[in-house]
């Protein structure tokens, strides 16, 4: 055993450690019979302590006439639960493992449920991928996990290696879509949006679910941010004021190049959205600007204690306006970060004030969202010479001009219409007496 730390402890009981592996491991001979089971620790005295103990227990069921290898089910939500545990346990807590804990909880857990670890197979696992629209960056997310699952279940002679089942790859060839609401479908969301808890007979969970999503939706296009992980990740007191500005710090999610996070100025909606948010999670209480910052709890976190997945909620939204043809494409959440950047980059926001806001690079911008340049008036005047400014100038004396001629036409016909009226009554007798 190369690359197996082995040490024999007494006749069919010994402790071992793989070469790849953190903790020790038991195996014990009893009746021809030899079991093996991970003892958790990395610290080999505890590890031999533990490892009578475990023996000890063997023999006692034994004695008592009880099987000493019993089957166990273990669950896909056993596994991933374990895996977290481990986590937990760390001495060195990494800001990613709360992604991981938020990943497993949110999605892996409620997917799979209480199914066997049988029902991990290649098909199944790419079909929960599919069923959530993965970026690049949460498939590797997800791959990490799965991987150290698998791990710990082969360890565990739960799973042979031979039968781990292939991931999906993480990289794509596929440019990632960044459609942002054109101005006529943004008016149309933010409409139906708004109503959409009214819609059916929701219970009072997703009711919930809809009522929020309108003022999510609002928040995500006025401060930019992904949604996902990093909203997931924020609480009421990560708002700060500083110079009668609000602004709110990120430290989840996607934040290379920042360290210790990044800070995203509150527009006036933003805050808004976040009172209203907070007024619908505790309708008992009656939530002003002061008391936002004094909240402590989750921005997203129901009244019921839960943080939803607010990605499957809109789509139905988009379906629903899809089918009746009241857009023009299909959009997702993160249209309202791709929003942000091209009404902003429209409105001539400087792109490196862009850039730190979003935590996006000036390049990567440059590069996704570029149509802005052609499709921003001022930029194709640029190139086309146009002077709109002097055109408006020139419409409007001419409008004052065609004005003016209106008028002297109605005045000349009066003029006539005039003329005309004392002529003919000049014509049969009548006389005008002139005012002094």
């Amino acid at each position: 055993m190369s690359n197996t730390s082995y040490e024999r402890l007494a006749k069919g009981l010994a402790i071992y450690r793989q070469k790849q592996a953190k903790t020790f491991y038991v195996r014990v001979r009893i009746d021809k019979n030899e079991i093996l089971k991970n003892l958790g620790t990395s610290d080999e005295d505890e590890a031999k302590c533990l490892a009578w103990e475990y023996r000890s227990e063997l023999m006692n069921r034994k004695k008592s006439g009880l099987p000493i290898i019993t089957s166990k089910y273990i669950s896909v939500e056993e596994s991933f639960t374990h895996l977290i545990t481990q986590l937990k346990s760390k001495d060195k807590q990494l800001p990613i493992y709360d992604d991981y804990k938020i990943v497993v909880n949110k999605h892996i857990i409620p997917y799979f449920k209480d199914k066997p670890i049988t029902e991990l197979t290649s098909k199944n696992i790419r079909l929960y991928y599919e069923s959530l629209d993965l970026s690049v960056t949460r498939k590797r997310m997800n791959n990490t996990l799965f991987k150290n699952v698998f791990l710990w279940l082969e360890e565990e002679n739960h799973i042979k290696k031979s039968d781990i089942p292939t991931l999906p790859k993480a990289e794509s060839k596929k440019i990632e879509s960044r459609e942002a609401f054109t101005p006529s479908d943004y008016e149309v969301v933010v409409d139906k949006i708004k109503d959409y808890h009214q819609q059916g007979k929701p219970n009072f969970k997703t009711k919930e679910y809809r009522q929020v999503i309108p003022h999510y939706v609002t928040f995500l296009c006025e401060t930019g941010a992904r949604p996902g992980l990093e909203v997931e990740g924020l609480n009421f007191n990560d708002i700060t004021k500083e110079n009668d500005n609000y602004f709110i710090k990120i430290t989840k999610g996607k934040t290379k190049g920042y360290s210790k996070g990044r800070k995203i100025v509150l527009s006036g909606k933003a805050i808004e959205a976040l009172i209203s948010i907070a007024q619908i999670q505790n309708p008992e209480k009656n939530i002003t600007e002061k008391l936002l910052t004094n909240i402590r709890k989750p921005i997203l976190e129901t009244s019921f204690g839960k943080i939803p997945d607010y990605i499957p909620v809109f789509k139905k939204l988009i379906d629903y306006l899809l089918k009746d043809n009241l857009i023009s494409q299909r959009y997702t959440l993160y249209s309202c970060r791709h929003y942000y950047v091209t009404k902003r980059l429209s409105e001539g926001v400087d792109i490196y004030l862009i850039s730190k806001y979003i935590g996006n690079s000036v390049e990567m911008i440059q590069l996704f969202y570029d149509a802005y340049k052609l499709e921003n008036p001022h930029h194709m005047d640029q190139l086309t010479g146009r002077d709109r400014l002097k055109e408006a100038e020139e419409e409007y004396q001419r409008m004052i001009e065609e004005d003016k001629t209106d008028f002297q036409r109605e005045e000349e016909a009066q003029q006539a219409k005039n003329m005309e009226k004392q002529l003919f009554d000049e014509a049969n007798g009548y006389h005008w007496i002139e005012d002094e």
